[in-house]
């Protein structure tokens, strides 16, 4: 009788550390049990809220929690990249910014001090359809006709630039082509495109907006600067293609804490691939806003990151 008293307390323990083992586990199981927020870096009705706020709605019904979408803005998404720094690598905050966050902008500016890999980056969503445009009335039928024309009449071209990535294709452009341009500074690009359209200068750079102009017959696209083709202008060849050896389009894409648990992160993955293969929000995504669906999973975002940082550090590099 003695040594069963004895024995009953280690029992005990042995079964309390057993429930706890259990009821830890069943508490991962159910991610998530709460509300998610998602953090968008841009401001409401661009491409990367739209593309955020419908891959949240998606993300609803598929993990059946709340997807809270709450607006940072600032600094082409780099305000926002900054909130999954400080959050707890939980799953239950998430931010949804632009490529060049993480790329571009932090070899630009000193001041940001976090690298690519000081996040969970979680998926590539969508991209834009990114292309270099001059009006359809133009004599040039593809860039090679505009950088001929410039180099035999010594001809300075116009530019509109919104973004520090138009600044280095331009540099791309140049040293191989010898073509000289000037850089015409403007708010956005729906701005630029009507720079071109009103004659104040040759040639833009947009994301979205020119496609509807081209097929009213306003405007004509000569290259793309994605790493693929458009996928409503398949004609169009990038300037990859072309021997410029640049390629950077700001892609959209969701990121977390670093330090994700696995099965969590193991499901937030698959909703997200889930929820941005859904047909209906493809077709709302493509319709509406013009983007191309690019799904990419982490390990293929964290490899395309690398490569854009990698593609204009030579550039930046020479701007020094």
């Amino acid at each position: 009788m003695h040594k069963s008293r004895t024995l009953t307390p280690i029992v005990l323990t042995v079964a309390a550390a057993l429930t706890a083992l259990s009821g830890a586990s069943a508490l991962a199981q159910t991610f998530p049990n709460k509300p998610i927020t998602m953090w968008i870096g841009f401001k409401p009705g661009g491409s990367v809220d739209t593309t955020g706020r419908l891959v949240a709605e998606k993300l609803e019904k598929i993990l059946g929690q709340p997807v809270v979408a709450v607006t940072k803005a600032g600094g082409g998404g780099t305000v926002m990249a900054t909130q999954p720094l400080s959050a707890k690598p939980d799953g239950y905050t998430i931010g949804m910014g632009a490529s060049a966050a993480y790329a571009l902008t932090p070899q630009l500016n000193k001041e940001i001090k976090y690298k690519i890999d000081d996040f969970q980056h979680l998926a590539t969503l969508t991209q834009p359809e990114d292309a270099i445009v001059v009006k359809a009335d133009s004599p040039w039928k593809s860039l090679k006709d505009m950088l001929d024309d410039a180099k035999k009449s010594g001809k300075t071209l116009s530019m509109t630039t919104q973004v520090a990535a138009t600044r280095l294709m331009v540099m791309a452009i140049s040293e191989k082509s010898g073509v000289q341009f000037k850089l015409v500074p403007v708010n956005g690009g729906a701005e630029g495109l009507q720079s071109v359209l009103g004659g104040h200068v040759d040639v833009t750079w947009s994301g979205a907006g020119w496609s509807e102009l081209v097929r009213a017959g306003k405007l004509k696209p000569l290259a793309s600067m994605g790493d693929k083709r458009n996928q409503d202008f398949p004609d169009v060849p990038t300037l990859d293609e072309l021997g410029y050896n640049f390629a950077f389009t700001d892609t959209f894409m969701l990121s977390a804490p670093k330090g994700l648990p696995a099965d969590v992160l193991k499901t937030l993955s698959s909703a997200i691939e889930k929820a941005i293969k859904d047909p209906d929000v493809q077709a709302a995504l493509h319709k509406n806003m013009h983007l191309d669906v690019a799904y990419r999973d982490q390990n293929e975002t964290v490899a395309f990151l690398h490569k854009q940082y990698d593609t204009v550090s030579p550039l930046i590099a020479k701007l020094k």
